[in-house]
């Protein structure tokens, strides 16, 4: 009887592919058992780099934060915006969200009226059923904590469930609980859509903010641009789309590095960005009244944990957490943020002042180099020739390294 994909071992999947040997042997090569069990059709791991974060101040306390990231200015730009903020206040968090998640059961061609008296008679029976479910939850002081019917148009209606979460993220656990929950509905059976957890996250509102003297940035005048590029954020949805991937650059690379899910993490911000019915940035930069410091302010919700999920089955995110100090939370939340803040300061001040493409194309350079065939120390040397030359494109970087070569053959 043949096996189907998925139930093949990694190695006979190569087999079964028919892949050039050399494809074949790259991908058998960077195999790993740990990965195989993660993920469906496993054939080899996909590795990013990995760099860190010095001295990120978050309410007092000094991290050293990692980043994986396959963009070659993320974390130089990290850095840069982190060590002008050491000249102020550092970053400081000003909001702290619940450690909760939402969950929906979707309705359609229902009686509002008739679904919410269901529900208030029955709401004891969607805690008990909640509690049964996950019963270690609760009783390590998490669980279900609010349900609420949410009459929509065209006879829809969503009953929502915030399930305090704890050190997890919960989505599984908030999925379970929706099961059970829903068995109690056997007589809305019909109308019954789905019933899943929602990323959106309203109640894990975080906030972070930073002051630093105008002197940090260049002067009064360069704060001032900052400020107003800023500004384009609120009210240009394109400039907005471009400063939030900014943002995300660094907030994402320390998602992705401790193991949490960056693509969920992504949706609530862009949701949250859009919340008044127009897209703007998740930042804000001003100059105060005194015309003296600069502040700049972060906020979205962020659904995270330091336990459970994919990180239980990632080593290098279980070290990174140790990396990190083993922090709370609530303490994670404001580090992911407080690194998306500092790459953006540092965008802002790339973007008003000398342009961003000079910053850029230095680190650029480098993976330019790789791309023309440089290896070691030949690596530096073709990048630094390159960034003085008049183009800096492969080609050039080709042409550097035929000469360096030359070089050393005579």
């Amino acid at each position: 009887m043949n096996k189907k994909f998925y139930q093949l071992t990694a190695e006979e999947r190569l087999e079964a592919l028919g892949l050039d040997e050399s494809i074949k042997a790259f991908y058998a090569c960077n195999q790993s058992k740990d990965s195989e069990q993660l993920i469906e059709n496993y054939v080899t791991d996909y590795r990013l780099p990995e760099g860190i974060l010095r001295n990120l101040q978050v309410d007092g306390q000094v991290y050293q934060v990692p980043m994986v990231t396959e963009e070659p200015s993320v974390i130089a730009a990290a850095n840069n915006g982190a060590s002008i903020t050491n000249l102020g206040s550092a970053f400081i968090t000003t909001q702290v969200g619940e450690p909760v998640l939402g969950g929906q059961i979707l309705f359609d061609h229902v009686d509002y009226e008739e679904l919410n008296r269901f529900v208030v008679d029955h709401v004891d029976d969607i805690f008990q059923a909640a509690k049964e479910a996950k019963p270690s939850m609760v009783s390590r002081g998490d669980g279900l904590e609010a349900v609420q019917l949410e009459d929509l148009t065209d006879h829809r209606a969503v009953l929502n469930l915030t399930v305090k979460t704890g050190k997890a993220m919960g989505a599984n656990a908030m999925n379970t609980i929706l099961e059970a929950v829903k068995m109690l509905f056997s007589s809305y059976e019909k109308n019954i859509v789905g019933a899943i957890l929602t990323n959106a996250g309203h109640d894990a509102v975080v906030s972070v903010e930073t002051k630093l003297p105008v002197a940090a940035v260049g002067g009064l005048e360069a704060a001032k641009k900052i400020s107003a590029l800023s500004t384009f954020g609120q009210v240009s949805p394109d400039r907005a789309v471009t400063e939030n991937k900014g943002i995300f650059n660094g907030l994402a690379a320390v998602v992705l590095a401790t193991g949490n899910d960056y693509r969920a993490v992504e949706a609530a911000g862009h949701a949250y960005a859009s919340r008044d019915g127009k897209y703007r940035s998740l930042s804000k930069w001003m100059v105060d009244e005194t015309a003296e410091t600069l502040v700049g302010k972060i906020e979205m919700p962020l659904n995270i944990g330091v336990l459970g999920g994919a990180i239980a089955a990632l080593p290098t995110a279980k070290k990174n957490l140790e990396l990190l100090g083993n922090p709370t939370v609530e303490e994670l939340k404001s580090v992911m943020l407080a690194t998306g803040l500092a790459n953006n300061l540092a965008a802002l001040k790339a973007v008003s002042g000398r342009g961003i493409q000079a910053g850029h194309m230095k680190m650029q350079a480098r993976t330019l180099a790789v791309q023309a065939g440089a290896s070691g120390a030949d690596i530096q040397t073709v990048a630094n020739r390159l960034i003085k030359s008049p183009r800096i494109d492969q080609k050039t970087a080709e042409d550097i390294l035929g000469a360096i070569e030359n070089d050393t053959q005579n």
